[in-house]
């Protein structure tokens, strides 16, 4: 399948904000006539899974909107300019908290914050009635926005390993 179609298999809008409510109900509507124990569509019962997957996931839900909108092909390690210096500062502070779980914690949630304003941006720039049509300065933008999230979740996930194997630090 792909990606763009997935949208279109579920019956859903090729929008970037759409609620996981949305799909769960979408998913379900669809896939109750293509169980494959029920009527033997197995391929379509694959497909509405996966289209549920890529749906599901904002990284992949705006890659399939890009795809979708005739985005022309960027750089995929696009970053905003100031991101990276702005990443090494947080990554400083996560060194420095190291074994401190409330300040571990803290910033934590700080990176959670701004991962949801990234996708908030992704929203905005594949959302609005401009963006039907992407062309290559949004693609960059989204791209970036994209890596900015992923960078965001993966410092949450080493702060989260970090916090599980604590030091046992006072909060």
């Amino acid at each position: 399948m792909r990606s763009a179609d997935a949208f279109a298999t579920l019956g859903v809008p090729a929008r970037f904000d759409i609620s996981e409510r949305e799909l769960r109900a979408a998913w379900m509507r669809r896939a109750a006539g293509a169980h494959p124990d029920a009527s033997g569509a197995v391929d379509l019962s694959a497909a509405l899974n996966e289209a549920r997957a890529i749906c599901a996931d904002p990284i992949r839900r705006a890659f399939a909107l890009l795809e979708l909108r005739g985005a022309p092909a960027v750089d995929l390690r696009s970053m905003p300019q100031d991101f990276l210096i702005e990443m090494m500062e947080l990554r400083e502070r996560a060194d420095a908290c190291a074994g401190d779980l409330k300040a571990t914690a803290e910033l934590r949630g700080e990176a959670a914050v701004r991962r949801e304003a990234a996708l908030r941006d992704i929203a905005s720039l594949l959302d609005d009635a401009e963006a039907q049509s992407i062309d290559e300065a949004r693609a960059r933008c989204v791209v970036g926005a994209i890596n900015v999230v992923r960078a965001f979740e993966r410092m949450i996930e080493q702060l989260d390993r970090e916090e599980a194997g604590g030091s046992g630090a006072a909060p």
